[in-house]
């Protein structure tokens, strides 16, 4: 199964996310799985691999709002999930952020980890800052923190990280002369 049928209900669901966490994130999350799925053992499924990445900033909708939990159980069933699937989808959703455990939770927490490093992560970091009236030094400190918590489980996620982090070293070294 192809990723279309979830991103065509959630996407619209993240359309009033600041500009980190929108709809281009999860789609830029999307892009990311074939990639991060090699090499990943057992291989990830992707009916679960697609639901995490969709729906990876609406873990919270789901856990606090029973009316959005009802529609989302009803779509997955609608698609093929059975009510054990739906239930164990939503363990996966809520502890992919903090404690993956399954190949599909590792692979989307690498994809979501990403956009932390390098040049985009910088931008993004700033750009979150600004939209939420940060200084330049409180803004640093959470990026700083952000890239300390940061952390990849998957063995290309592992790879990749590798020249994002040192660009990230670099440009808080640069700043902080700077400021």
């Amino acid at each position: 199964m192809s990723a279309e049928p979830y991103e065509s209900f959630a996407l619209p669901h993240y359309a009033d996310r600041d500009p980190a966490h929108n709809a281009d994130h999860i789609r830029r999350i999307l892009r990311r799985l074939p990639d991060l799925s090699r090499g990943v053992e057992p291989e990830p499924q992707p009916r679960l691999l697609h639901f995490l990445a969709c729906f990876h900033g609406l873990a919270e909708r789901i856990r606090r709002d029973d009316a959005f939990r009802a529609e989302t159980e009803s779509f997955l069933i609608m698609n093929g999930w059975t009510p054990e699937q739906v239930a164990e989808g939503f363990l996966a959703l809520g502890r992919h952020h903090v404690m993956p455990m399954t190949s599909e939770e590792k692979v989307v927490h690498d994809a979501n980890h990403l956009e932390r490093l390098g040049a985009f992560g910088v931008a993004k970091a700033f750009t979150r800052g600004g939209a939420d009236g940060q200084s330049y030094e409180r803004t640093l400190a959470i990026f700083e923190r952000n890239l300390r918590m940061t952390r990849f489980l998957t063995p290309r996620g592992r790879a990749l990280a590798t020249e994002g982090l040192a660009y990230c070293r670099d440009f808080i070294t640069r700043l902080r002369l700077e400021l």
